[in-house]
């Protein structure tokens, strides 16, 4: 692969990102025709045009969330101080957001973890790992699965 593809998924978010910033708008679909105008594949694929659109959804709601340790405690203490009219805080909006723009579990996703023959491997059958995520296990005793509750991550 080129690279055009993720290239150009780079690309856009950047673009919209400064959009977003600098005019309070963004028009994805005329960037990304703009930006395949100059070169053929930028943003290749249907799943990568909607990444474009969740990464830029998720920037816009949750903006910057870094927080620089020294002043961990204190910006923590500021974010989970309850407002006594809404009953609320920042830390609970913001996972409120977070739950927003998490994108929702199938069972479907997590068929192999909902096998009866893995009920037993699981805590908790509300907790499972996603099956494109799962770990390959290769057992020396000749176990019949290799299924684990764990899920590989970057």
């Amino acid at each position: 692969s080129a690279g055009a593809g993720r290239t150009g998924c780079f690309i856009a978010i950047d673009i919209m990102l400064d959009m977003a910033e600098n005019e309070g708008v963004v028009d994805i679909f005329n960037c990304v025709r703009e930006l395949r105008s100059q070169r053929v594949n930028l943003v290749q694929t249907e799943e990568q045009y909607v990444f474009v659109h969740d990464a830029i959804l998720e920037a816009c709601l949750c903006g910057n969330t870094a927080i620089p340790v020294c002043e961990f405690r204190s910006i923590y203490y500021n974010i989970s101080r309850l407002d006594p009219q809404t009953n609320s805080s920042q830390i609970k909006d913001e996972f409120q957001t977070l739950n927003i723009v998490t994108p929702r579990v199938r069972p479907e996703d997590c068929s192999i973890g909902l096998l009866p023959r893995n009920h037993d491997k699981n805590r908790c059958m509300d907790v499972l790992p996603l099956d494109r995520c799962l770990p390959f296990l290769i057992s020396v005793d000749g176990e019949s699965s290799n299924y684990i509750n764990a899920a590989l991550m970057d």
